[in-house]
């Protein structure tokens, strides 16, 4: 059985999005290999928070991935999968979660991921991944067996009970706070070394 896996990066970034705006629902997209683009398996290694104001502003959204999509293809990476954060703790639906975004992500990788936080599982002390993920197959998004998802490195739930307890989720920058400031920058390159260094801390 073919494997959808989450670097430490993506992981703590969509849990970090979520935990910053627990009032809010988030979103964003995942990138991953140019290259894993055959088969079903797949690695997301980052992630790229979106928006926490409003999740359906469709200019806004554009913008955000031209820009995305462009650094990302600098770096041979490609948008392969959405994310989101509902706001109702008891809700993680993926009927819920739909949204154009990830409507429009067949057209460019055959098997994405629609990505939901299961809000239950949060937690300052993080023990399960609180993820759940429907992937692209046969023409809909259907429910994967969380037997597929993997964390990399299996320290990853480690490292994000690290930042959750230091608040690292004060460090993430949506796009809705680039708008507001653009001198803030989207990509996190200051959570990402602060990742990279909790990373090798507890590997």
């Amino acid at each position: 059985m073919s494997d959808i896996t989450f670097s430490a990066r993506a992981y703590c970034k969509i849990i970090l999005h979520a935990a910053k705006y627990p009032h809010c629902s988030v979103n964003g997209v995942l990138l991953s290999k140019s290259s894993s683009s055959k088969g079903k398996e797949i690695e997301f290694v980052d992630a790229v928070p979106l928006f926490h104001i409003a999740l359906n502003l469709t200019p806004m959204a554009e913008i955000a991935l031209m820009q995305i999509d462009e650094l990302a293809s600098q770096q041979d990476l490609v948008i392969s999968g959405y994310y989101t954060a509902l706001e109702n703790i008891r809700d993680c639906s993926f009927e819920k979660a739909t949204h154009r975004i990830a409507d429009k992500l067949p057209s460019n990788f055959p098997s994405p991921c629609l990505v939901v936080v299961d809000n239950t599982k949060l937690g300052i002390h993080m023990d399960n991944v609180a993820l759940k993920v429907a992937q692209f197959v046969d023409g809909s998004y259907k429910p994967s067996d969380t037997n597929r998802i993997c964390l990399n490195p299996d320290t990853a739930l480690d490292v994000c009970s690290g930042l959750l307890e230091r608040s690292g989720y004060n460090l993430i920058v949506d796009f809705d706070n680039h708008l507001d400031n653009i001198s803030l920058d989207w990509m996190n390159p200051q959570l990402n070394e602060e990742i990279d260094n909790l990373v090798s801390v507890f590997d």
